[in-house]
């Protein structure tokens, strides 16, 4: 499903920007226009994507949890948490097992959410330009790696409202690895740890309420 690249440069391949820079609206153009079947296959979109795949991929997966879209969590963090993997392995192309391939979601939803993210990724862009290069080159991206899987691990848990801070971490750093922009990834590492904590907080509080209610219950 998807073609090997450059370690680094998979993201900028393609753009309607003069400068020749891929912009994430011209990811979410592509998505759109693009005809899909009625239940759109992560195989699918991989498809699509090309070999812009491991930074446009990532966005395009963070986006239903940011908005959010309910269900989606574990069938977009997975996929992201083996993103991430093959990022801190140096794969040079992305490649999905057939079985996460398969997973489909719904059409309208997902569109949907495409549509309302793309006058957002637009504003975005425009503060987005290459700088802080030490941030999005191939060293770089091995320990991107590894943050994304830790972040996609903890989208995929089923938390109510704790799938939107590491979704949007996510979101930033696919940002800063599309359009090179290194101060975009360090944002989004900085929200990454922040959002780790909430989720730590948030299981931290689930398991002293459940340990409280089993002492009430059973003690």
């Amino acid at each position: 499903m998807s073609k090997d690249r450059p370690s680094g440069s998979s993201d900028q391949t393609r753009s309607g920007d003069p400068s020749g820079r891929t912009r994430a609206s011209d990811l979410l153009n592509d998505f759109l226009t693009t005809d899909h079947h009625p239940r759109i296959a992560l195989g699918d979109v991989l498809a699509v994507l090309g070999d812009r795949a491991f930074g446009a991929l990532l966005l395009i997966l963070s986006i239903p949890n940011i908005l959010p879209v309910p269900g989606l969590s574990t069938a977009t963090g997975v996929p992201m948490v083996l993103i991430g993997a093959q990022m801190a392995f140096g794969r040079s192309g992305l490649w999905l097992p057939r079985r996460v391939q398969a997973v489909t979601l719904d059409r309208d939803a997902f569109l949907a959410v495409m549509r309302r993210a793309r006058p957002w990724a637009e504003r975005v862009e425009r503060h987005l330009r290459p700088r802080l290069p030490v941030l999005v080159g191939a060293r770089a991206e091995r320990g991107l790696g590894l943050a994304i899987m830790l972040l996609a691990a903890a989208l995929a848990l089923p938390i109510v409202f704790g799938n939107q801070p590491p979704a949007f971490a996510i979101a930033l750093i696919a940002l800063g690895l599309i359009e090179r922009d290194g101060l975009f990834v360090l944002a989004g590492l900085a929200s990454g740890i922040i959002a780790l904590l909430i989720v730590a907080a948030v299981l931290l509080g689930l398991g002293t309420a459940g340990g409280a209610a089993w002492h009430y219950l059973f003690g």
